[in-house]
This record gives structure tokens, sequence and C-alpha cells, in this order.
């Protein structure tokens, strides 16, 4: 392979793989903003005050405790349209968008289309008023749009290299929402956060699942009976459930072997070897002993070891020395 080669597998995989990380990011904070707006007409006012903590907790990471005088709808407006804040939706899609430009000839006619269509709802000059009447239904066209592009993907675009680099990325950044979203119920919450607020209520459990997409799906397997270790043992470690820790983790570690013989070799073999112990964590997991135990430095290996695998794909796939590859 030329460098030139080299370069260009470097460049669509880098796109290809970020496209579908601010994608997935996406999708999760449009789900979690929509779940705790329409949440709020049965909660208390402790009830929406802890909510909101864990709002900014799973979409802002670090996590900071919410200004006083900042309320529900100015939080979750600026997690949606503040282009100025790092982890806000309008964001997310612009660099989606930006990424998905790179790789044009690519990507299928009807995957640019889904992501065209919402870059321009999103920049259209009467956004604010839409924000102001029907937020919620905002975010379930940001959300449905985005699980359109997803079955559009997998439908329009030839299941190799490529359509395995956006797989990678959006379970990458699957494991690690989902990880950080739990850790803000069953880990331990900053010191500043008020004590009266640090312990889960029942109602707050039931949001959690809606968050996850799982309330249904959770039902399913374990009835209505909505319990704090049962639901750590399905977002955990269901390997059936696709919003499941484990079950990202499963894809992570079946993309990398999918990848092909693309990448510096030794460097796609660390991260094939950080993707297999992770899973191997997860496939003999119990959730008793992660409760009895320290769950909190759980989820945070969890994050380590995806921003691990993170750094090392993209060592192998992207910032690799030609010369490297062709020693392979």
């Amino acid at each position: 392979m030329s460098s030139g080669g080299a370069v260009m597998l470097s460049r669509v995989a880098d796109a290809l793989y970020w496209m579908a990380r601010c994608l997935e990011r996406t999708e999760h904070a449009s789900r979690v903003l929509a779940v705790k707006l329409e949440a709020m007409v049965d909660q208390t006012p402790d009830d929406e005050a802890e909510a909101w903590i864990r709002v900014v907790g799973a979409l802002s990471w670090p996590m900071v405790v919410p200004a006083d005088d900042a309320g529900p709808l100015d939080i979750a407006r600026q997690f949606t349209l503040d282009k100025a804040h790092p982890s806000s939706i309008v964001g997310n899609v612009h660099q989606a968008r930006d990424n998905a430009r790179q790789v044009r000839e690519l990507i299928s006619t009807e995957m640019w289309e889904q992501i065209n269509l919402l870059h321009l709802k999103l920049a259209a000059p009467d956004i604010e008023g839409t924000w102001r009447t029907q937020p919620v239904a905002l975010l379930r066209e940001v959300r449905d749009r985005l699980l359109l592009f997803a079955g559009t993907t997998d439908s329009t675009m030839q299941h190799g290299q490529g359509w395995h680099f956006i797989q990678l990325g959006r379970y990458i950044e699957r494991a690690l929402l989902v990880s950080r979203l739990l850790d803000l119920h069953f880990g331990r919450l900053p010191p500043d956060v008020p004590q009266h607020l640090r312990a889960p209520r029942y109602f707050e459990r039931i949001t959690l699942l809606k968050q996850c997409t799982a309330y249904e799906a959770y039902c399913k397997v374990y009835t209505a009976e909505v319990q704090h270790a049962k639901i750590a043992e399905f977002l955990i470690l269901d390997p059936l459930f696709p919003h499941s820790i484990r079950f990202a983790v499963d894809r992570v570690h079946a993309e990398l072997g999918l990848l092909g013989r693309g990448g510096a070799p030794g460097r796609r073999a660390h991260a094939e070897r950080v993707a297999g112990r992770l899973k191997a964590n997860l496939d003999f997991g119990q959730v008793d002993e992660l409760l009895e135990g320290d769950i909190d430095a759980f989820l945070h290996n969890i994050q380590a070891a995806c921003n691990q695998i993170h750094h090392t794909v993209f060592d192998a796939f992207v910032g690799y020395n030609v010369d490297e590859l062709l020693q392979g």
C-alpha cells in the first residue's frame, strides 16, 4: 500500500468513527432530556432537583451541579441548542455532518440526507420558537431521525470495513454513556450534592430505565417490580439488550475482530486485548458482588477501558506510521 493509500484509509476511518460517536451522543442526549422533561409532571421539587443533577452529570463530564437559578428548561435548552456548549445536541450534529461530508463518496445518499435534514432542522431560524413551544416534540424528532439514520445505514451501506468503523464508534460511545448514567444512580455523587438528593427514589429508577429505552424490555424479564439490584443487573450485564453495557462491549470486541488487516498489527492486537479483558469482566460479573463492593470503581474501570480502546484504535488505524504498516 502506498503512503497516499494509507493516508486515505486513516482519513476515512477517523471520519466514519467520529461521525458515529457524535450521533450516538446526540441520540442519547435527546432521549435523556426528553424523558426528564416528560417526567417533571409527576415529580416533587426534591425529585426534580435530584433528576436534573443526574441529567447534568450524564451529559457533561466531569459532573457539575447546576446553578440554583437554572431551571429544567434552561438546562435542557443549553444541552440542546447552545452551540458553545461542548456536549450540546446541535454541536454534535454539526460535528457528525462535517465528518460525513468528508467521506460523502463512501456513505449512501440516504445516510447523507438523514444527517443533513437533522442539521437543517436544528439550524432553522425558528428553532428557538419551536423549543419554547414544543421542547419534548423537538427532542423526540431528533431521536427518531437518528434511529432512522441507524436503520438506513444498516440497509444502504456495504457492510465492509467502513461500516465496521461506524459500529465500533457507536458502541464505544454507548458503553461510555450508559456507564456514566448508571454511575450517577449506583455510584458516588460529588460531595457538593445535598445528602437528601443522593439516593435515587422509586420514580427515578423508572426514569432511568426509560432513558435507556429499557422499561418494556426490563418488565418482560423481571415483570414490573422495579428493584435497584435488578435494574443494575439488566443495564450492566444483560447480554441481549442493545443498551446494556455488556451488549455494547460485546459489539466493540466483535467489531475489532472484523476490521480486517488494516492498520498497524501490533497496535490493533493491543486494542483487541483490552476489549477482550473488558468483555471477560462483564461476561463473568455478578451484580450482587458489584453492589456489595465498589460498583463506582467498576463503572469507572469500564469508562477507562473504553477510553483506552479508543486510543489504541486511533493508534492502530489513524495515527500509525506507514513503515509500521509495511512491516506488518
